[in-house]
């Protein structure tokens, strides 16, 4: 005759040894994960091919303010305003080609660089909008130095990560009188729950201790706490309606916080970064008006 209770207890048993075990390859699918986001693969840069957009590129360094040096390209403005472009994760500054064409065809002087550890520049790690904040104010600083830009004339774009870590940086840089977030982030810690949360805290907490291990000030990633300190500075928030990465109900948490003057544009049919793919003409007129409205008509 069986025993109701000992085959009680050997079911508890059982199921706690699975929790467990779950647990542990949860731990290590984190942490796995984690180092991913740290060390992403290298995207090696290609030079774009000569043309009139692009006319005058010039390859350009500067460093940040904790040591790495960071490789760029510019091109000379022809109006006195600038635009530093800020790329996502993964990639490098080639992958924001056209929104400098875009804009240099319009006669802005745009800066296109690698982030740390991306591309051509220094860097053993990526840090997700906290390190980068360095890089982005040091571009800042680099075109504001530069005979043809009027530094009260200083846009900043960023997409994915770069449009957080832009978001973060125009939060506190006056310097910056527009920006433009495409694909961005409202948090850090919301953003890894959102890709990696399949099973809640079992599954994102083991990247977020990853990352925090690294040295990531997970909790300062958080560019939704300070919309409103843009403080009239024109804001233009662009996402995908199909985007897996960035989704719209982040975005538009992004949006709600913002104080005015702002504007979001959903893109109908894209994903993440496929903006130029499926509307290019009016992503490139966005991009121009939001801007010109910004820097053109500066004192």
């Amino acid at each position: 005759m069986k025993n109701p209770l000992r085959s009680r207890v050997l079911v508890f048993v059982a199921s706690l040894l699975c929790v467990f075990a779950a647990g542990g390859f949860l731990a290590v699918r984190g942490h796995r994960i984690g180092q991913g986001l740290l060390h992403p693969p290298h995207v090696p840069v290609e030079r774009p091919v000569a043309s009139l957009e692009l006319s005058g590129l010039e390859d350009v360094s500067f460093s940040s303010v904790d040591g790495l040096t960071l490789r760029g390209w510019y091109v000379p403005s022809r109006n006195q305003a600038a635009v530093v472009l800020v790329h996502g994760f993964a990639d490098n500054r080639a992958q924001l080609l056209f929104e400098a064409r875009a804009l240099a065809r319009a006669g802005y002087g745009v800066l296109l660089f690698d982030l740390r550890a991306h591309g051509e520049s220094g860097g053993d790690r990526v840090t997700w909008g906290d390190g980068e904040r360095r890089d982005v104010t040091a571009a800042l600083d680099f075109v504001s130095k530069r005979q043809d830009v009027d530094p009260a004339r200083l846009g900043l774009f960023g997409f994915s990560m770069g449009g957080t870590t832009a978001l973060l940086v125009a939060e506190t840089d006056v310097r910056v009188k527009a920006v433009v977030a495409a694909g961005a982030y409202p948090a850090l810690e919301a953003d890894v729950y959102s890709g990696y949360g399949r099973w809640g805290a079992f599954s994102a907490e083991p990247v977020l201790w990853t990352l925090r291990h690294a040295g990531v000030d997970v909790d300062a990633v958080r560019p939704i706490d300070g919309m409103c300190q843009l403080q009239g500075r024109p804001l233009l928030l662009v996402n995908g309606d199909v985007d897996p990465d960035a989704p719209a109900k982040l975005q538009a948490s992004l949006f709600r916080a913002a104080c005015e003057p702002k504007s979001l544009w959903v893109v109908e049919g894209a994903g993440h970064g496929e903006y130029s793919r499926v509307a290019p003409e009016e992503y490139a007129r966005r991009l121009r008006e939001h801007f010109d409205r910004a820097l053109l008509n500066a004192g």
